[in-house]
């Protein structure tokens, strides 16, 4: 049974549709992506290579546990990570355990906390980025649940 959001319901709602996860979701991201990483290549190189190897870390995890598992698999819906996933990767049918969820969690934690301390050497980057976090994980949450939680007899 899903939890009703109270006052935000609508929002909630409409946050969770394909399109705005696409748009504030991945979008964001991109735009989080390239900010963080451009101010960090303007302190060190080893701060931006630092930014690359861990954003390469969480695409490549993302891709070989999550993308394979995904209801989602070889489509466009992610912006054609799908599609990627399943010429790189077969698809697999049992569902995501906890130390996979707890990797991606700490992987996907680890890369905000990079880009958000980057961009807060901008004050209002990092006071907008900082507001965007909480709504794109909303944008990415689906209202039936991860389809690479529950296995392939969800759907």
């Amino acid at each position: 049974m899903r939890r009703n959001p109270g006052p935000f319901e609508p929002f909630i709602y409409l946050l969770q549709t394909p399109a705005m996860f696409r748009v504030v979701g991945l979008g964001g991201l991109i735009l989080f992506s390239i900010l963080a990483l451009s101010i960090a290549s303007g302190h060190s190189a080893g701060a931006a290579i630092f930014g690359l190897l861990l954003l390469g870390a969480l695409w490549f995890e993302a891709t070989s546990n999550i993308c394979r598992r995904c209801r989602f698999y070889g489509t466009w819906h992610c912006l054609g990570q799908g599609m990627l996933a399943s010429k790189l990767f077969s698809r697999i049918d049992e569902r995501l355990g906890e130390p996979g969820t707890m990797l991606h969690g700490a992987l996907l934690a680890a890369y905000l906390v990079y880009g958000l301390f980057w961009l807060w050497h901008s004050p209002m980057l990092g006071f907008i980025f900082t507001l965007w976090v909480p709504i794109a994980l909303v944008t990415a949450t689906a209202p039936a649940g991860f389809s690479w939680r529950q296995g392939q007899e969800q759907g």
